[in-house]
Order: C-alpha cells, then structure tokens, then sequence
C-alpha cells in the first residue's frame, strides 16, 4: 500500500487570502458617506498634479438606469503598470515612497492609505476609468463592474464555497489619444442615490473647504461642479466663502528656531485678545486663524446668507493646505453633526458660556512634517488616537476659551450697561417732570387754559413712563435672577446624573446582599438550628435597606426640594453627606474617611447647591483612588478672619502640575477609563463661584500622591 496522504505534508506555510466580501468593507462601508466618498475621489486628483477638476453628474436626479457621475481632471494620468502594481493593489500606495508631487507642483501628497479608490463603490455600481499620461499615444480603459464581487458574494453564500476577491477578472482597451493630452476619468455608472439639488449643493459647500483659503496653491487647483439637470450648477467653479461680518478675529503663528509656540490670552481688563509664547508642544508646531461671531455679528451673517447655519461650522484641521478627512462628512441637520473635537460636546446649554461650532470659523494648519502624529482614521471618520491628538484637541479648545471669556465679558459688559441706561433713562423722566411742575408754577393761572391742559397731559404721560421704567427695571432684576436660578438647576441636575451613575454600583451591591440573605429566609425558615443566622441576617437585611432609603431619598429630594435659600450648619451638613449618604461606597471601595471641621458655621444659601460641590468632590476622588491600595479621603474646615477655609484631600493618582487650572475645563478628565465624564470640577468650581467663593488646587497634604483642594467661602462678620 502507498504511504497515505497527510495535509501536514503538502506545504508548511500559509498565505493570507481576501473574501470576495473586501471590496465592500473597502467601499461603502468603510467610506459610509457618499460627500467624503467624492471627497477621496477629488483629493486623488490633486495628487495627480492636475490644475483643472469637473465633478459631472449626469441625470442624477432621475430614477432612470442612466445616472452617472464623472470625475474628470488633467493631471498626470497612469500607465498600464501603474493601474495593474498600484491601482489594482489593495493598500498599496505609491506616494509612501515621495513626500511630494513633481516639479512645479511640488504638492504634498495627502491621499496615503492606498483605499481612497474604493470610495467609488460607495457611488455606483459600474466604474470605467480613462486614463492617459502625455508621453503615450493611447487612453487605457479598464472597466470594474461592482456587480459581480456581489454576485460571487451571493454565490458564496449559497454554495458555502470560498470565493476570493482576487479571482475576479477586470476587463482593459485602448482607445487613440493625442500624445500631449494626459488626466484620468472615472465614469461611474448605475448611480446608487439619487442626488437632488439640495445634496449637489452640501457637496459644493463640503468641496469649497477642500483647500484651506489660506493656503497658497500654485499652481491652481480649480474644481468645477456641473449637472444637466440643475442650472445653477452649470460649470459651476468652487470658490471658498468670504469669511466676512465677524466680530473678533485671532491668529497664532510658530517660531520653530526658538522652539516657541503662540498662543492666545484674554485681558479681563481691556476686554482685549492677546497672545503670549510658550514651548511647542508634544504635537508640533501649528498656524491657527479663529473668526468669533458674537449675537450680532451672527444677525449679519445669517441675514446676509439667508440663515444658513453651515456656514459657520467651527474649527477645521488643514494638513499642507488640505482639509483633513474627518471634517468633510455632511449631516443637513447641524445638530447631529459629529463633534470629532468635542467642542460642542462641552455645551450643555445657551446658558453656558461656552463657544460652539456655530459660533466661530477656524483653521488649524498642520504639515506632516512637523504633526507627523496627527493621523486620519483610515475609515475617514476621525483622527487616530495619540497622545499627540488628544493634546491637539485641548490646545483648540483652551484657544477657544479665550473667545468664551471675551463672550462673558461682552455678557457682563451688555447687562451692566442695559441696567444704566435704564437708570438714567428713569432719572431723566424724574428730572422732566421736575421741569414741568416748574413750568406749570410759573405761568399765570388765568392765562393759556389749553397751555395749561396740555401741561397737564405731558405731566401725567412723563409720570406713566417713570412708572413704566421703574416696572422694566425690576423686570430686567427679575429676569436676570431667573436666568441663574436656572442655570443652578442644570448644575443640579448633571452633578445627580454623575452621582446617580456612581451610586448605582452600590444600589446593585446593596440589593443583591438583601436578595441573597432573603432567600436564606425563604429556604430555611422557620428552624431553631439557624436562629442565630436569622437574626444576624435579619438585621443586615434592615442595614442595607436604611442605605437604600437614604440613597433614594437623597435623590427624590433633587426632584421635589425648594431651590430657595434657607439656613443650614456646614459642619452638620458635611459630616451627614459623608458619613450617611456615602458610607455604602466608602465600605465597598475600602476607603477611610478623615473627617476634622473644627467650627460651626451657619450660612444661608441654596443647600443643594452646596451639597453638590462635595458630591463631585467624593466622585472626582473615587475615581482617582481606583488602584491605591490604602485608600483614604479627608475633609477638613476652620473660620479664618473673614472666610471660612475648608480643604478636601485624597491621596489617589494625583493631578499634573500642569493640569491645575485644565481640570477645572468642562469636559476635561484623565479619568475616562474609570468613567470620568470631566463634569464634576466644573460643577464645583462654578458651585464656589456663585457663593462668591473661590477653589484651587494647592499642594496636596498626602505625600508622595494625591491631591487637596482648597475652598474659600467669604463672609461678612456683621
């Protein structure tokens, strides 16, 4: 008998394969927007040295099989080579090997992934490329027909065989050319969407960021838009918006020989944008341009562009002049825009003073040379997380709150001078009717009988409009205490979402204990030989649901308690909050508290208010002491002259010294892993600030980690 066949002799290595499947994780839904699809699709152009780019769509509004959409440049086109070892290659990218494009472009290649050709899956289901470099004779035609990697899909399915995306045979011509002629043409055919003149429109917008307005591009690279079937898009040239009816402008600019960075500061005095020099940071040196529209400004802008909101859309990253990929998707509702800097996820509310994409236009240059770490997602969607990123985002952000501190300024400025013409304006009818009943004294009664009547009818016009003031200026008072009463209650309601999210844990831990216990009940009672479990149980049972009750009603009382002020004991206050209210936590987490409020001090102020400084406080720790082994919390107080002074301590990871003023930012935490959300020291610092009181980081009392925080509440000893 021969010697029996065994797969462990045929070969001893293994190759990868790809499923017929990758060109749709490649294609549509890798790229899941058809704006940035046209996007890549565009960029691949520039690329290419082309100076000239038509964005063709063709019956695109019509449910008939013709739709097509064609994008045409003159750049350097491709060889047969070219299509068959680089356009053909999944992933394989031939500008890793040069920075830049040819002389006198000498562009910055931004396409790198070696996917962007995929993008045309996302637009139709038939792709015919036409391309020709100027030293051949003949336009290479090589048709893709998307149809049949999903009819090998299908059939894959059905048959359970594997079907691989390299099986599938890609047909090629040639057509006469002139020799000097060179581009690329992709016609894309069997159009998935309808495109209406609205969508040609968002994408006319999206195309016209495509090169940052600051940028100098030589030579040019115009794009065009045309559709058969929409006339305002006939050979339509894209052109960037003015950026025009803003308020307040900034810019920062590098000094790479010094190793300096400019960045903005606001003078609180003069009410004036300054900037200042620090080092270049870990993500390299950047250009920035912001463009801030305060309310009136936006009147001008929206009333000149007819209320379009998209306009004005925020901070976009450029990279050598090119937009970076996250910023082109489109969303027609602005609200579900993605936020891939988060700075409209730092607003809660118009209440808040903080500035949000609608609100500001900015550019952020960046260069691969110098931000080699700032890197697209090769999904198109985001940047890759870094270390680098995560400090480019703040950068922006601590940019932006310089305008959020000109935005209080003005807010501060304009109520204060609302409140003085109203006074004067009052003072100056008081000081008219003063002028008539001098008048009226001092004409002759017997004379003038009609003078005198409309005397009197100015008389009683001036005291009604006195009236009138005097009611607009108690409105005004009225109106602005309830603008802050509300804002308190929107600090309420976020610090209970944060204690109800750390709360919860404890909740299950307490529930499942009494459910546990409970069922020794149920199976073993009555017995004699276990009364002494029962009554054990028993009364761990009536613990735990003291602490539910406590937990519950500390919460319900959010929902029905009176916002109003009322007297209370900080030191009573403090010591319940802690030892009752979170006593389940401190158990469950292993934590010993150190409580040491030497004076009683009784103040009358919004009670929940104050208690949620302390729960954030509590959070913000338990968060930081998660893999410190003895863990403990501090809380201690004392009257000093004219405040009263009280320090909270934990000794957890700590808190950079470079961080003292950031983590008081909405939104900024280095605790996200343990579900910080970055809320809780915002909270607390405008908590403070409402009691005309003040919080800082000072230096902590356990050593060799941890962090104290210093809260100083004034008051007036008479």
């Amino acid at each position: 008998m021969g010697k029996k066949n065994n797969i462990k002799d045929i070969d001893t290595s293994l190759r990868w394969r790809f499923d017929v499947n990758t060109f749709r994780l490649l294609g549509r839904e890798l790229i899941t927007d058809r704006v940035t699809a046209v996007f890549e699709l565009v960029k691949n152009c520039y690329d290419a040295n082309a100076t000239e780019v038509l964005v063709d769509f063709v019956d695109v509004g019509s449910k008939n099989s013709e739709k097509k959409i064609i994008i045409k440049d003159n750049g350097i086109g491709m060889s047969f080579i070219d299509i068959r070892d680089k356009w053909m290659v999944v992933g394989t990218n031939s500008k890793r090997t040069s920075l830049y494009s040819d002389q006198p472009f000498n562009r910055k290649f931004v396409g790198e992934k070696g996917i962007g050709r995929f993008a045309v899956d996302k637009l139709g289901e038939k792709l015919l490329i036409r391309t020709k470099q100027n030293s051949e004779n003949d336009w290479l035609n090589v048709k893709i027909d998307w149809d049949e990697y999903e009819a090998l899909s299908d059939s894959s399915k059905v048959t359970q065989q594997l079907s691989l995306f390299t099986e599938i045979e890609n047909k090629y011509f040639y057509e006469d050319g002139d020799l000097e002629e060179s581009g690329t043409e992709l016609i894309i055919s069997k159009v998935s969407d309808l495109w209406t003149e609205n969508d040609i429109e968002r994408l006319y917008k999206e195309l016209s960021k495509l090169v940052s307005p600051f940028y100098p591009v030589n030579p040019p690279f115009d794009i065009r838009i045309n559709s058969n079937e929409y006339k305002s898009f006939a050979n339509k040239l894209v052109k960037p918006d003015p950026i025009k009816f803003y308020s307040h402008r900034a810019e920062i600019d590098f000094d790479l020989e010094n190793n300096k960075q400019e960045t903005l500061i606001f003078n609180s005095k003069t009410g004036e944008i300054n900037s200042e020099w620090i080092d270049i940071q870990n993500f390299g040196p950047v250009k920035m341009k912001i463009y801030y529209f305060n309310e009136n400004a936006k009147k001008r802008y929206n009333s000149a562009y007819k209320n379009d909101e998209t306009r004005i859309d925020g901070i976009k990253i450029y990279r050598d002049g090119i937009i970076a990929t996250p910023f082109a998707e489109f969303q027609q509702n602005s609200d579900k825009k993605r936020d891939v800097l988060g700075i409209d996820k730092r607003r809660w509310s118009a209440a808040f003073n903080k500035v949000g994409t609608k609100e500001v236009i900015g550019v952020l240059d960046i260069t691969k040379e110098n931000n080699p770490k700032i890197i697209d997602a090769t999904n198109r969607q985001d940047f890759i997380y870094t270390e680098e990123y995560e400090s480019i985002k703040e950068f922006i952000i601590s940019q932006l709150k310089v305008f959020e501190e000109l935005k209080e300024f003005e807010r501060v400025g304009k109520k204060t001078t609302v409140e003085k013409e109203l006074l004067v304006a009052g003072q100056d009818v008081k000081s008219f009717e003063r002028e008539i009943e001098k008048i009226e004294k001092s004409i002759d009664k017997e004379l003038n009988p009609e003078f005198k009547a409309n005397l009197n009818l100015l008389k009683d016009q001036a005291k009604k409009l006195h009236v009138t003031i005097s009611k607009g200026i108690d409105e005004q008072k009225k109106y602005q205490k309830e603008v802050e009463r509300k804002e308190k209650i929107l600090y309420s309601v976020v610090s209970m979402q944060e204690y109800a999210s750390l709360i919860s844990h404890a909740v299950r831990t307490s529930i499942a204990k009494v459910k546990h216990l409970g069922e020794f009940f149920k199976l073993n009672f009555p017995n004699p030989q276990y009364d002494k479990y029962f009554f054990q149980y028993a009364i761990l049972i009536y613990d735990e649901m003291n602490t539910l009750l406590s937990v519950t009603d500390f919460m319900l009382s959010y929902a029905s308690a009176d916002k109003s002020y009322e007297e209370f004991d900080i030191k009573i206050l403090i010591d319940d909050l802690l030892k009752n209210t979170y006593e389940t936590v401190f158990k469950n987490d292993s934590i010993k508290l150190e409580i040491d409020i030497k004076d009683d001090f009784i103040i009358d102020t919004n009670k929940k208010a104050f208690q949620d400084i302390f729960q954030n406080l509590v959070s913000n720790s338990i968060k930081a002491l998660k893999n410190t082994e003895d863990k403990i919390i501090k809380c201690s107080g004392f009257l000093n002259s004219d405040k009263y002074v009280i320090y909270f301590s934990d000794n957890g990871i700590g808190i950079n010294e470079s961080d003292k003023e950031w983590i008081f930012g909405l939104y900024n935490t280095r605790t996200a892993e343990q579900g910080g959300a970055g809320i809780g020291l915002y909270i607390v610092e405008n908590q403070v600030k409402a009691f005309g009181g003040s919080i800082e980081l000072v230096e902590n009392e356990f050593k060799p980690t941890g962090a104290t925080f210093k809260i100083t509440i004034p008051f007036n000893k008479n």
